[in-house]
């Protein structure tokens, strides 16, 4: 059995979807996650992984995450199969199907943060001479 994490940032809001003859909705949310090491250049490597939910936690990430949030997610892989074009189904790629979502983005502490960062642009705006 093959279980696999993830751990990155939403990279849009996320859309709920149905599925036709599928009562269950599910969402597809794709992830940036940041490699530990860099390129030979130096550079940061960035993978992007998509993240299929279903049902009442497709319900939640779509009503509680948006762009930019980090979160954790739990699950294993989903193969994606297209036709080529002879009509062999052909492996295109994968996503991870999760079972479980953990929301790392905390938000009243990012609220605290603006609010003082709205403070501090008003104080500024009071102390300034009239001209």
């Amino acid at each position: 059995m093959l279980k696999i994490n993830v751990i990155g940032n939403v990279t849009s809001n996320i859309e709920m979807r149905t599925k036709k003859g599928d009562d269950v909705p599910y969402a597809i949310m794709r992830v940036a996650s940041d490699r530990r090491y860099r390129s030979k250049g130096g550079e940061k490597l960035t993978d992007f992984l998509s993240v299929k939910v279903r049902g009442n936690l497709a319900e939640r990430c779509v009503q509680y995450l948006t762009k930019g949030d980090r979160i954790a997610a739990f699950g294993d892989f989903e193969t994606i199969t297209t036709p080529d074009e002879n009509g062999n189904m052909r492996q295109s790629g994968f996503l991870i199907k999760a079972s479980d979502v953990e929301f790392l983005t905390n938000k009243k502490r990012e609220e605290a943060n603006l609010q003082e960062l709205l403070d501090a642009v008003d104080l500024e705006n009071e102390e300034a001479p009239a001209a």
